[in-house]
């Protein structure tokens, strides 16, 4: 019995800690948005001239895309080997996913001590949902299209695209993502089994928020009274993330597979560099990996696909 008071002691300690460094961290956000506030310039109103009013409409494009990337920082080059081209399989892949900064995987539930939770399993372990991520690859593969086109590059075809995910056409390809579950010395089925057994058998000491707790944290937010400059009352908001550096692996499977379709994947993980929520405020950014045999194959199928694709 005195055991399980000391742990439930240490605990409280330990939510009380919690709580000083998040009312610290809400204090110094408020006083960041403050001077953010102050700092900003009034935003132009319809009918206003600025300075791209002359340029046509591609040129504007073109500047706004410029001045996104330049908030953004290189891409990260893969920690893996390289593959030779002539080793490359067309089946499938390990694909890793490491998040380099915070990542909000919205689950869409809250409770009284969060207002967004993120996806995990029964144990608390968090994941990347499969049907979520092809979302976001056919999303990139879209967008590598669209600038192939613009640039008068031929990469690949609105009917490669299509037939490689199944959209309205008929196609022996099958493209499967799974869940993927963080990187570990243990499998997934493993972490999950003896985190479930802990909880089973010392329900009192480890509980799944426990294990939840080891890889995520909560972020508040709070919203600015434009006319006081202040936080607006009853606008505190907290979100959980998962923490930056964990990744996320699994198989990927492609039966019917071929070069021009791994070269589509790759070039869509080559630029899937966000996912989640709250990307305005510097979370869910991501770095892909494609593993075979422990060696990366992406930027070789890249390589290729540009080297091939000039008009």
């Amino acid at each position: 019995m005195a055991k399980k008071m000391n742990a439930k002691e240490a605990r409280e300690h330990k939510r009380k800690e919690q709580q000083a460094k998040h009312a610290a961290s809400r204090r110094q956000q408020v006083e960041m948005n403050q001077q953010k506030q102050q700092m900003t310039q009034k935003p132009a109103v319809k009918g206003d001239h600025g300075a791209d009013d002359g340029l046509p409409t591609v040129e504007k494009q073109l500047k706004r895309v410029h001045g996104h990337a330049q908030s953004f920082p290189p891409v990260r080059r893969s920690d893996h080997p390289a593959a030779k081209s002539k080793d490359i399989l067309f089946d499938g892949f390990t694909l890793e996913i490491t998040a380099l900064s915070p990542l909000h995987l919205g689950s869409g539930r809250a409770d009284v001590n969060v207002d967004a939770e993120v996806v995990h399993d029964r144990a608390g372990l968090p994941y990347f949902p499969g049907k979520r991520l092809k979302g976001l690859i056919y999303e990139s593969a879209l967008e590598v299209l669209e600038m192939s086109l613009l640039a008068g590059l031929d990469f690949f075809s609105e009917e490669d695209l299509a037939e490689l995910f199944q959209h309205d056409v008929q196609s022996e390809t099958q493209l499967t993502v799974p869940n993927l579950h963080l990187k570990m010395a243990e499998t997934a089925d493993e972490m999950e089994r003896d985190w479930l057994y802990l909880q089973e058998r010392y329900p009192d000491l480890v509980s799944s928020q426990d294990v939840l707790s080891l890889y995520t944290s909560l972020r508040y937010q709070t919203m600015i009274d434009r006319e006081t400059g202040t936080a607006a009352e009853t606008s505190l908001r907290n979100i959980r993330v998962v923490d930056e550096g964990l990744v996320f692996c699994g198989t990927v499977r492609l039966k019917g597979g071929t070069r021009k379709k791994l070269k589509i994947l790759a070039m869509a993980l080559r630029n899937l560099s966000q996912a989640g929520m709250k990307r305005n405020r510097g979370f869910g950014r991501i770095s892909c990996a494609m593993l075979q045999q422990g060696k990366d194959i992406r930027e070789v199928l890249v390589d290729e696909a540009l080297k091939g694709g000039k008009a």
